[in-house]
């Protein structure tokens, strides 16, 4: 009995395979007969899509000679006085104030409400690309026990107090866009100002640079009694040496300076004194500027240029409308 039902089984496997073998020939027919009516589809309509493409660039031209090309001012700013919040409430009123079309509120700037005509104006933080790998974390971890040794030094101090700033503080990109060459610069610089001055950080920059100033002029005078304690001093072991007569010479322990400390705190009061300094020269207003950018076009990516997206367009829109014809010439042969 199973030897009469085991040639059945193969002639079944034979047409089954020969079924499969057609059905893939089927396939690549079809689809080597769609990309041929594509062709032929693109061969027929190659001078109106041409045309169009023609005809798009043609438009695209015209708009760029209609349309005035956008401007911008980048302006990259640090706040101080711990101003982040205030920044960007001050750009937020700008800018709302702007749409509003608020005469009144650019009147105090000096500023004509029909100069405003496409002016906007956006802040934006500068991040850091810096990304930490394994192979950073663990250097960093050696720098700092590296460090660890020294902790008793005062340049260690220091470099902390450099890596916490730089890790800690934040940039920020103020843009100014606009499309009048000859108006928008100068908006830009107003508005600057106006962002720049606040009544409240004023007057706590008033007192911030009092207070370093009072600090630089306590510090010099310490300095000032350092260096006069060590040259009476020196005068001191002088004038021992000639009454003693010998290259050595024995003070009392009440009578000895530690001048080597006194050196250090010297040091120490002159670096504080430059660090205030800087600080005086930084925070000369509520932002620092750190770079007043020029006048430059806005920059668009390829696929938002108009030379690109209205031939796009025109030929996206052709096909489709031949692609509803062909489904409606469809409709009406099952019809």
């Amino acid at each position: 009995m199973a030897d009469q039902f085991e040639p059945n089984n193969q002639a079944s496997d034979e047409i089954d395979l020969g079924q499969l073998l057609k059905l893939i020939k089927s396939g690549f027919k079809s689809i080597g007969n769609f990309f041929l009516r594509v062709f032929i589809y693109l061969r027929r309509n190659s001078i109106k899509l041409i045309g169009l493409v023609i005809l798009g660039v043609a438009i695209s031209f015209g708009l760029t000679q209609i349309i005035s090309k956008k401007l911008k001012t980048d302006v990259i700013v640090r706040p101080n006085f711990e101003s982040k919040n205030y920044l960007f409430d001050v750009v937020d009123e700008v800018a709302a104030n702007i749409k509003a079309k608020n005469e009144g509120y650019f009147d105090a700037m000096n500023i004509a409400i029909e100069d405003l005509k496409g002016f906007t104006i956006a802040v934006e933080a500068i991040e850091t690309d810096e990304v930490k790998t394994d192979d950073s974390e663990l250097n960093e971890m050696k720098y700092l026990e590296v460090l660890e040794n020294f902790k008793d030094e005062s340049f260690v101090i220091d470099i902390l107090r450099s890596e916490l700033s730089e890790k800690s503080v934040i940039d920020y990109k103020i843009t100014f866009t606009y499309k009048d060459l000859q108006t928008g610069p100068a908006i830009v610089e107003k508005l600057m100002t106006y962002i720049n001055t606040n009544e409240y950080f004023n007057d706590l920059k008033a007192v911030y640079n009092e207070n370093a100033q009072a600090r630089i002029e306590e510090n010099l005078q310490l300095v000032k009694q350092v260096d006069e304690l060590v040259a009476n001093y020196s005068k001191s072991l002088l004038s021992e040496k000639q009454k003693s007569g010998s290259e050595v010479v024995y003070m009392e322990k009440e009578n000895t300076l530690n001048v080597p400390s006194l050196l250090n705190m010297k040091n120490d009061l002159l670096k504080e004194v430059k660090v205030k300094k800087l600080e005086i020269t930084q925070q000369n207003g509520v932002l620092s500027i750190l770079n007043f950018g020029k006048t430059q076009q806005v920059k668009k990516s390829f696929f938002n240029q108009t030379y690109f997206l209205i031939p796009t367009l025109l030929v996206i829109g052709f096909l489709m409308i031949s692609f509803l014809k062909y489904l409606n010439r469809k409709a009406k042969e099952i019809e």
